[in-house]
């Protein structure tokens, strides 16, 4: 993703889910390393979801 193709609105959302991403990481007691792409990538949608909303 290049954010210059962002707006300034979607780059704070992606911003805040990633920050997600890694919180729920933590509270689970995993990296992202421990992830497959495609989970990681559902993850993301949820936590963009969630605070986009």
């Amino acid at each position: 993703m290049n954010r210059r193709q962002l707006k300034a609105q979607q780059q704070e959302a992606t911003i805040a889910a990633l920050g997600e991403c890694y919180r729920r990481l933590k509270e689970a007691g995993i990296s992202a390393k421990d992830l497959t792409q495609e989970g990681f990538q559902l993850m993301f949608k949820s936590a963009y979801k969630n605070v986009s909303h």
